[in-house]
């Protein structure tokens, strides 16, 4: 007899454990919901919500940690720890919908978080992310904080074509830099460097084309031209609904980043209570605001921002919790050739580079922004044996 320990990382990881036994076909995926406990951080609950919660989930086999306010019946709200199987949180799930205390709002989150769709909607196009994909930076920028910018359309064309062949599913070009410390330029400026490749590129390959702006002028250009999605690293709040409205009207995909200041004074002292949960509750008010201009769930995507406005700790505690940030949506994981890593590895090759891009992924990041295109394909075909074994 051998008694040892089980890894359960996830409902997959679960599932496998169950079909080893040998037990019957119709009771794999009951088990497995069984033996899958999904951690879940409420914040800023009610207390009396947080007392009736601790009740119904020890109700269903569950249970919850609550803070000393809520024992002692105290006014006031608290954060709260949920400790339940998926099986527990679905029936946990049906008794709160009919609960007072804002429980019937806990009981539709509750139910996002399990269902975890992986689509990213463009127009009228899905990008399958039932696997993590690439996204392949081309820079247009010759300031660029990477040292890749480009000034010449047909390099930028000849990029394109070999991000695609070596497994990008999207392209994202920009044409202002967004390093730390530097000045804003012009829409004019922006959109007289983009447009000569983006033409080019739109015309020649087939993969959709994502365009980092924040202006609305250079994104109204850009989606003339044949762009299929916007990547802002305002997060929509620059032009006072303009650009929002714009990503409304044509359907196109949109990605939200969190960033702390601009890029001109990011990095000075940036400071977080608790960095993780400032950062989801950002870009939780950011994808709101979006949907109130009736851009569709599924067209938005959200960057946690690693390297805008974050230290190092900041940065690597982001990057651990990527998946914390898919309950908003298809999560973006931008960490490629930022300083933080460059300065940590006093690497001059790529592989501190592709070693972080392997743990976005890992850690549940959904589109990898890179420019190692053809590694980090290749990293990804790991991660996804890894996580299906």
């Amino acid at each position: 007899m051998i008694i040892r320990k089980a890894t359960i990382n996830n409902i997959s990881d679960a599932l496998r454990l169950v079909k080893s036994v040998g037990c019957s076909f119709s009771v794999h995926k009951s088990l497995a919901e069984k033996g899958y406990i999904k951690p879940i951080i409420i914040e800023k609950i009610d207390n009396r919500a947080a007392n009736v919660l601790k009740q119904e989930a020890i109700s269903v086999g569950a249970d919850s940690i609550v803070s000393e306010d809520v024992s002692k019946f105290r006014y006031g709200t608290s954060n709260t720890i949920l400790f339940a199987t998926i099986n527990q949180t679905k029936k946990l799930i049906n008794k709160l919908k009919l609960q007072l205390f804002g429980l019937k709002e806990v009981a539709f989150e509750l139910d996002k978080i399990l269902s975890e769709k992986k689509v990213f909607k463009y127009g009228n196009k899905y990008l399958d992310l039932s696997s993590p994909v690439v996204m392949g930076i081309i820079n247009m920028d010759p300031n660029s904080f990477s040292g890749d910018g480009l000034t010449d359309s047909n390099k930028a064309l000849r990029q394109a074509i070999n991000f695609e062949k070596f497994g990008a599913k999207i392209i994202d070009i920009g044409a202002e830099s967004s390093r730390p410390g530097v000045e804003p330029i012009d829409a004019k400026t922006e959109i007289k460097r983009l447009l000569p490749s983006l033409r080019k590129i739109r015309k020649d390959i087939r993969i959709p084309i994502s365009v980092d702006t924040y202006k609305y002028e250079t994104a109204k250009a850009a989606l003339d031209e044949g762009a299929d999605i916007i990547n802002d690293i305002f997060a929509l709040r620059k032009g006072g609904g303009k650009l929002a409205k714009l990503v409304a009207d044509t359907k196109v995909g949109l990605i939200l980043m969190h960033m702390k200041g601009v890029p001109r004074n990011m990095q000075i002292s940036p400071c977080y209570k608790n960095c993780t949960s400032e950062v989801y509750k950002f870009l939780m008010e950011r994808k709101k605001y979006a949907i109130s201009f009736g851009i569709a769930e599924e067209c938005v995507a959200i960057d946690p921002g690693p390297g805008f406005g974050k230290n190092l700790e900041h940065n690597f505690e982001l990057i651990k919790n990527m998946n914390v940030f898919s309950n908003l949506g298809v999560v973006v994981g931008a960490v490629s050739r930022k300083k933080f890593i460059k300065t940590l590895t006093e690497d001059t090759d790529k592989t501190a580079f592709i070693v972080t891009n392997f743990l976005t992924a890992l850690s549940g990041a959904d589109i990898l922004r890179v420019h190692d295109v053809k590694e980090t394909v290749n990293v990804l075909k790991i991660v996804e044996i890894f996580q299906r074994l």
